[in-house]
């Protein structure tokens, strides 16, 4: 039996027991109608005890006579922020409590309540006692009280003021944030000092990251795997000022239970095998961040549940109808692409719209080939020293080699690549078999997937759209050319990437130099 449902039960008794007790004490003398005044007294202060015990602290919730128009009951919060004592409420014209731009309104709503049985997420305005203006959403239900035969509302206000403050401060912090961005100015730049870059793109993404930090909004990072989404997320937490965990879930394969059971926790007993309570991961990062990998991956379902913690900053536990405030901020994170995601319908696109108040996009190292030597040079040095080996001298066509390649898993395939170099390395320049190996081993079965996610055409689909085709010499000279121009010159790059011996590209620029010379 649910909370609410405990206590009308317990008031409807004491209801029971008074009346018992009217019907003795009638027609007797005054000192049991002194008794009677007492005991009644008594029972208001405990039925106001009550009605506070079902609402939380922050609730504004009154109970109304729906025939009267007047206020039974009010919660202690409605006190507080209004700023009326509880005999001023009670037994007083619910319209007193509205501002005088909004009582006609009021009055109109009211009406509207009383034919359909109540509203949703109206806006009102409320009067504090000292004339001050309350912004409030309403939601009202009306309900037939079977002890006193009467129709009764009640009405649970939200006050949104103060959330319409913090609204209007966080814009004015963004809009400085923002401007500072345009000015690719890093507050922090120390945040940034182990991620190995040269790419404006990247700097300017830093300068988003630190707009990110400072808001409560959730946080949206997109790209594909290896590009350091974690490690921004991590940074996001570590500018944030948070006091609260950095906690961090990958969400991939969660079914709907599961992710319940882990996202919001449970109470004792709240399904079978449920031997105690158990904390949530909003819960843990309670005050901190939430980071939610693989959300593109997230059942229906749950995307549903994490939509409405996000809207309303409250969740429950499992087996407890009691809602919970949270200020945790929120990240995700997704590989996969956004839009195509969206537009086969296996994304919301109201929670995409959700986490995207702050999107950040991480490039792919193939877009960013500038990164590549410096990446290179960090992951010799800190695998050398981790391998306890002096840091091997990397022959100059490596970099050139490694420009060439489109690597599907970005930095970290890198590193890998370094690693396994390294691990061979006896001395002297370091090999490039290694890195050769890994390139052949993964260019034939990922070059297609690379060449969709840049939009490219096939060479089979270029052809095709050639109305003449051309000679076989010309189409020799050209493939030449570009593999030249994509090895930045260096004769060997240019050969591996047409299958050819170093020696026989040689002889063919040699030939192609002749017929131009003769020419």
């Amino acid at each position: 039996m649910k909370d609410r449902d405990k206590i009308r039960v317990r008031i409807v008794r004491e209801l029971r027991r008074l009346r018992q007790l009217v019907a003795e004490l009638q027609g007797e003398n005054s000192k049991f109608n002194k008794r009677l005044q007492k005991l009644t007294s008594e029972y208001e202060k405990s039925l106001a005890q009550q009605f506070d015990v079902s609402y939380h602290a922050h609730d504004l919730a009154i109970l109304v006579d729906v025939k009267t128009k007047k206020a039974l009951q009010c919660s202690r919060a409605v006190v507080e922020v209004l700023g009326y004592s509880r005999e001023e409420i009670i037994g007083d014209s619910i319209f007193n409590l509205y501002h005088q731009d909004c009582i006609e309104d009021a009055e109109e709503m009211f009406r509207v309540i009383t034919k359909t049985g109540g509203v949703h997420d109206a806006g009102q305005s409320l009067r504090k006692r000292d004339g001050g203006k309350v912004e409030v959403t309403l939601n009202a239900t009306t309900f037939r009280d079977e002890i006193s035969k009467r129709t009764l509302a009640r009405f649970d206000w939200r006050d949104i003021s103060r959330l319409a403050e913090e609204v209007d401060d966080l814009r004015a912090e963004y809009r400085q944030l923002e401007a500072r961005a345009r000015a690719d100015e890093l507050v922090h730049p120390e945040a940034f000092a182990d991620i190995i870059t040269q790419d404006p793109a990247m700097h300017q993404l830093f300068c988003q990251v630190e707009a990110a930090a400072r808001t409560k909004d959730p946080v949206l990072i997109t790209g594909e795997t290896g590009v350091g989404k974690e490690r921004i997320a991590a940074i996001i937490h570590e500018l944030s000022g948070r006091s609260g965990r950095y906690i961090t879930e990958n969400v991939a394969g969660l079914d709907k239970t599961l992710f319940s059971d882990t996202f919001f926790g449970h109470a004792e007993g709240a399904y079978t095998g449920a031997s105690a309570t158990r904390q949530g991961l909003i819960e843990q990062a309670s005050g901190g961040t939430l980071f939610l990998d693989e959300i593109g991956d997230l059942e229906k379902e749950s995307q549903i549940k994490l939509l409405r913690f996000l809207q309303e900053g409250e969740y429950r536990h499992l087996g407890v109808d009691a809602p919970i405030k949270s200020d945790v901020k929120i990240i995700a994170a997704t590989n996969r692409a956004i839009e195509s995601l969206l537009g086969d319908g296996s994304f919301r696109s109201d929670l995409y719209h959700r986490l995207e108040t702050h999107h950040l996009h991480l490039p792919p190292l193939r877009e960013r080939k500038g990164d590549i030597r410096p990446l290179a040079l960090h992951f010799l040095e800190q695998v050398a020293k981790e391998q306890d080996k002096d840091a091997p001298t990397p022959p100059p066509e490596l970099f050139t080699l490694l420009g060439t390649y489109h690597f599907p898993g970005n930095i970290r395939e890198l590193e890998s690549m370094v690693k396994d170099a390294v691990s061979q390395h006896q001395g002297g320049v370091l090999s490039m078999d290694a890195f050769i190996r890994k390139i052949d081993e993964h260019t034939s079965v990922s070059s297609g997937d690379a060449a969709l996610r840049a939009g490219a055409f096939t060479f089979a689909e270029a052809l095709s759209l050639l109305d003449k085709l051309p000679a076989l010499k010309e189409m020799e000279e050209q493939l030449i050319a570009e593999s030249m121009k994509r090895a930045d010159g260096n004769q060997s790059v240019a050969a591996r990437l047409m299958g050819l011996k170093k020696s026989t590209l040689n002889n063919r620029l040699r030939r192609a130099q002749k017929s131009a010379s003769e020419a």
